[in-house]
């Protein structure tokens, strides 16, 4: 069992499969993020004013009936209390806004999203080819679609909404990010890096664009130049799990255990940062490194027994086997 926030690793391409089984169980306690430049994969809220949220919860605006607000005032406010977290209320002034404007792309996309945070695929997806029925080239609707897409794992149909958008817009971050986040989990890092390297040059000072190709990096086995990117990402952003995960990862692949040790108990308690390591090394192939490193969590602390046992037992059983 590996105990860490959401991170990928490089391995080597005939053991490709193993790459992206990894991957999703790194993907448990911090979800796609993706870990993207685009503000909308991070998060819903950052794109809202805290003046937006204030103004929703005014006494003024909370008396004012639904039917008097024009649709760009109800997709406004549906887009902002679904950054609160209320998918259903933002849901209420989606329908409203459909209602009084049944051809809004804004509005089904927004319907959408609200549909999409709550784990509604299949409704999502409907309304985002509403939206782009009625405006073909309306790119929040082309990301959304992609990305719902993308979660379901229909990469080939990802890739082909975000190609065609470029063609209408190729510099946009969202697109570029999205893009080259399904190449990457479809074994194609290689394409997906001069995607991440654009976003950086249109948003050189973002973290997490720099976190994007430092990953990505780390996916080909470009372990210096990817510790290089990651550490220019934490510089911006110090508190940034997901780039100082990653980082870890990337020095322990490269051979610097006590360093990725270091970040990882940064996070968690020594003994977990060598099970964590212990778990990588394993999927690796890592054998020796390995047994060092889960014989190291039981001696740190005998109460991770089961956690750090069961990785240990799982890599004699292979060991056995070859």
């Amino acid at each position: 069992m590996l105990l860490i926030t959401r991170s990928k690793l490089y391995l080597k391409k005939n053991t490709h499969l193993l790459l992206r089984q990894l991957i999703y169980l790194l993907f448990v306690g911090c979800i796609f993020s993706l870990y993207g430049c685009t503000q909308s994969v991070r998060s819903y809220s950052s794109q809202w004013p805290d003046e937006a949220i204030d103004l929703l919860d005014s006494e003024e605006n909370s008396k004012q009936k639904l039917d008097d607000l024009s649709v760009d005032q109800l997709i406004f406010r549906g887009n902002a209390v679904l950054a609160k977290g209320n998918e259903g209320l933002a849901r209420i002034y989606f329908a409203m806004a459909i209602k009084k404007s049944p051809d809004s792309a804004a509005a089904l996309t927004g319907a959408g999203n609200s549909f999409f945070r709550n784990g509604a695929f299949k409704p999502a997806t409907q309304a985002y080819e509403r939206a782009l029925e009625k405006v073909s080239d309306y790119s929040p609707a082309i990301f959304a679609l992609a990305r719902v897409h993308r979660v379901q794992g229909n990469y080939s149909e990802a890739i082909e909404i975000l190609s065609a958008a470029l063609v209408i817009d190729e510099q946009n971050v969202e697109v570029l990010t999205e893009l080259a986040m399904n190449y990457d989990n479809t074994g194609h890092a290689e394409m997906a890096e001069p995607l991440y390297r654009q976003v950086i040059t249109l948003q050189p000072t973002t973290a997490s664009c720099y976190n994007n190709l430092g990953f990505n990096l780390m996916l080909q086995g470009e372990y210096s130049e990817s510790i290089s990117m990651l550490s220019r990402s934490l510089r911006i952003e110090p508190d940034n799990v997901y780039a100082q995960n990653n980082l870890a990862i990337a020095y322990a692949l490269s051979g610097n255990e006590e360093r990725a040790i270091q970040l990882f108990t940064s996070a968690a308690d020594k003994a977990i940062a060598y099970n964590n390591i212990g778990y990588l090394l394993m999927e690796t192939g890592e054998w020796n490194r390995a047994e060092h490193a889960f014989t190291s969590a039981l001696e740190l602390n005998p109460r991770f027994y089961v956690r750090a046992q069961n990785n240990l037992d799982q890599l004699n059983r292979m060991k056995l086997a070859n």
